[in-house]
């Protein structure tokens, strides 16, 4: 997703004759490490969906040697590890060029910096993971922050390139009614995200047996596991109403800026099969392909709402509209056309 909207606006630069077609090495990096993440973040989904967690009972090390023995649980986990590392490694990379090009860019850097911190802390939660064996809130904790991180770099990316390209976020955009529904949507994906999660850690996945009914009741009683798990439902049933209303807005205010108009339609449809692939945890009493699947599409929904949240400023609104109220008119970016 990440790399289509780099392509995007790099595709558009080289047909409007800007050198910015090219990215920095810092912008690259950024790109690498995004897909990355995702990349662990699917494997994080894996070790979760096989309960894998404590393939690697010890932690830096594992069974303490720093390259265990081959057996199943173990060499996921280990993965899991492995692909962390490599994450860290990048972004050793991204932490020098933002040293070497980017303070002069306050906010880039500063988004850098942040970053760099969620990281360090996702590693330390790695650790506390383990050495607690798997408590759910430290879990869920854990998938927070690195959904967090991918957010920040996500961010991160879109700001640097748009500044590559000489534009900078419109001022006017600030108040618009998409730009307020997008964050909060993007907020409700993330929070959606997070209790699934802690849902999953607290073996309340199957509390209910049915879907779209929940055990079957439109609004269940029962113990604490029924209601985590209808909250969950709830929850993601709110944030489809906003990605439906989100969308709506897409197409009738933006239709001239296709780019966010097509984000916000792999938002929906990401959703849809989203909830298909939850009813299906059920349907199939949370088989592993399933929960995989899971993860991975909600992660894929959170990147993408923060790409919309970001572009909307780059992107203001119905300009027609804005110019028949007397507000000042923007150029409309190349890439964006």
């Amino acid at each position: 997703m990440v790399i289509v909207i780099g392509v995007t606006i790099a595709s558009n630069a080289r047909r409007s004759g800007r050198v910015a077609f090219f990215m920095t090495w810092f912008q690259r990096l950024l790109l690498i490490t995004i897909v990355t993440t995702f990349v662990l973040v699917a494997v994080g989904g894996t070790v979760r969906a096989t309960d894998s967690g404590l393939g690697c009972p010890d932690w830096p090390t594992c069974h303490g040697k720093l390259i265990p023995k081959a057996e199943k649980h173990t060499l996921i986990e280990f993965s899991h590890r492995t692909v962390a590392a490599v994450v860290g490694v990048l972004f050793l990379g991204v932490t020098y060029f933002a040293f070497k090009t980017e303070r002069k860019h306050p906010l880039v850097f500063w988004l850098s910096f942040s970053a760099g911190v969620l990281l360090l802390w996702q590693i330390i939660l790695g650790g506390i993971t383990v050495v607690n064996e798997l408590p759910p809130e430290i879990v869920a904790l854990h998938l927070a922050t690195a959904m967090s991180f991918m957010g920040v770099m996500i961010t991160t990316f879109i700001i640097s390139r748009m500044r590559s390209l000489g534009h900078e976020a419109a001022q006017s955009s600030e108040g618009s009614f998409f730009n307020r529904l997008a964050m909060v949507t993007a907020a409700t994906a993330f929070v959606t995200l997070v209790m699934g999660s802690y849902m999953s850690g607290t073996e309340a996945s199957l509390a209910c047996s049915g879907w779209p009914l929940c055990n079957g009741s439109l609004v269940p009683g029962g113990d604490s596991d029924v209601g985590l798990h209808f909250a969950h439902r709830a929850i993601a049933g709110v944030l489809g109403i906003e990605i439906l209303a989100l969308l709506y807005l897409a197409v009738e205010q933006r239709r001239a800026r296709p780019l966010l108009v097509w984000l916000t339609v792999v938002a929906a449809a990401a959703y849809v099969v989203q909830a298909l692939v939850g009813a299906a945890n059920i349907w199939t009493e949370l088989a592993a392909g399933v929960v995989i699947a899971h993860l991975t599409l909600a992660a894929l929904l959170w990147c993408t709402l923060v790409a919309v949240s970001v572009l909307a400023f780059y992107l203001p609104g119905n300009e027609t509209e804005a110019a028949g109220r007397g507000a000042p008119q923007r150029k409309e970016t190349e890439w964006a056309r």
